[in-house]
């Protein structure tokens, strides 16, 4: 897979799952092995676990938009800059936190290792303090 056609994958990704809400679509992109990492939360192995874990998002978070801030390509790894927009409309099993009906921002990045047209591996690095300050779970700071 080239530069391009891996920038066009994630974009496809990112616009199934938090636009289209189409989950299936979005991880035509991973392995079935696919081991993702997104902290603090324990690592998620294979992509029946991780399509679980989005899904649940998507439960709790309605009205979700993703912006694809950047993208950069270098051999088989993509980092994704992204800003991350919903409505906490429901309780995620990670968080826990009960619905706020509160519109939440959360920017992050991702990082890809692709091989042979997968993802084999995913990181998340997102602003949860931020979000948590968002619901109402921690005080803002300052």
């Amino acid at each position: 897979m080239n530069t391009q056609e891996m920038k066009a994958a994630l974009a496809k990704t990112f616009d199934d799952a938090w636009h289209r809400r189409d989950m299936d679509a979005a991880y035509e992109i991973y392995s079935d092995d696919v081991v993702f990492q997104r902290f603090p939360f324990p690592p998620v192995v294979g992509k029946a676990a991780n399509l679980e874990a989005d899904a649940a998002m998507l439960a709790a978070f309605t009205e979700t938009r993703c912006i694809l801030d950047e993208v950069i390509v270098e051999g088989d790894t993509a980092a994704v800059r992204w800003t991350w927009d919903a409505v906490h409309t429901g309780t995620s099993p990670a968080l826990g936190i009960p619905p706020t009906g509160k519109r939440v921002i959360l920017a992050g990045c991702s990082v890809y290792r692709f091989q042979a047209g997968k993802v084999v591996e995913q990181w998340e690095y997102s602003d949860m303090l931020g979000l948590l300050q968002q619901v109402g779970v921690i005080p803002a700071l300052g």
